[in-house]
């Protein structure tokens, strides 16, 4: 959908949860006051397609916290778990990397995810995975991320891509309309080569990874919580970078499924 002469995104925060929402990419619904609702735990984070004097209307209402003009971001990177003294500390506490973040269910917005990557498979440890009932989220499937992506590690995945395909930039053969990481920031850099691990796997991948740099042997990577699991949230693309909307989209489907956040962008 090819974003409108006069338009712009613009972000709507509403004091109270909306009576219509919306779950997905999906923009065709709308309310009365034309704000297309995002669908999250409180529902009040909203994406508006209008030109900048309705919005302006819009940001007077009673019911609207405030409007912010949509911006683009970048992504970021993260240290390690050396850096963090974790063998010596946090680890140690925890009976080991083996068992360090075991029940925790870490989500993270980022590029996406590699789910052939050794880091999220669940059948390389000796202590095996727990089904998670808490765990409520939703692993998306599509022909670059296939029936049996996730596992009892890589346990969700989800893109977001509406603000983009809004704008008419989002290239779905390079930036791929799946949870799968086309750019390797989040499955560490594009360094790893040629299976990128990605700052998914920096924090909360499988232990004693073998770590390739051009097809030679770096070591071991490991994540800071090597036992944790993991649900992706796909609203960073390697062409365009990304768009806030998106971003605030993924943030509202998934702040109340995981317990802990990790988010890798620039500007918010």
């Amino acid at each position: 959908m090819k974003r409108n002469e006069g338009h712009a995104v613009y972000i709507v925060t509403l004091k109270q949860a909306p009576e219509v929402h919306y779950i997905g990419d999906d923009l065709k619904l709308e309310s009365d006051d034309g704000i297309r609702h995002g669908g999250g735990a409180y529902g009040t984070l909203n994406k508006f397609n209008k030109p900048r004097r309705e919005a302006e209307k819009l940001s007077r209402r009673q019911e609207v916290a405030n409007v912010v003009l949509d911006f683009s971001v970048r992504t970021a990177t993260t240290h390690t778990p050396k850096f963090l003294g974790l063998p010596l500390g946090a680890w140690v506490e925890e009976g080991g990397p083996e068992l360090a973040g075991e029940g925790i269910v870490i989500g993270f917005v980022d590029t996406g995810i590699d789910p052939t990557h050794p880091s999220f498979s669940d059948d390389i440890s000796e202590h095996v995975f727990p089904i998670l009932e808490h765990f409520s989220g939703i692993c998306e499937v599509t022909s670059d991320f296939p029936s049996g992506s996730c596992n009892r590690k890589l346990i969700g995945a989800c893109h977001f891509s509406a603000s983009a395909i809004t704008r008419g930039i989002f290239n779905a053969s390079q930036d791929y309309a799946s949870p799968f990481d086309g750019d390797g920031h989040g499955s560490l850099s594009e360094s790893y080569n040629p299976r990128n691990a990605g700052p998914a796997s920096i924090r909360r991948g499988n232990h004693g990874i073998l770590s390739l740099f051009f097809g030679h042997p770096f070591g071991s990577a490991s994540g800071m919580a090597p036992r944790s699991h993991i649900s992706v949230y796909k609203a960073l693309y390697k062409s365009f970078g990304g768009f806030a909307a998106d971003v605030v989209a993924a943030i509202d489907q998934v702040h109340m499924l995981i317990n802990l956040l990790s988010m890798k962008s620039m500007n918010i």
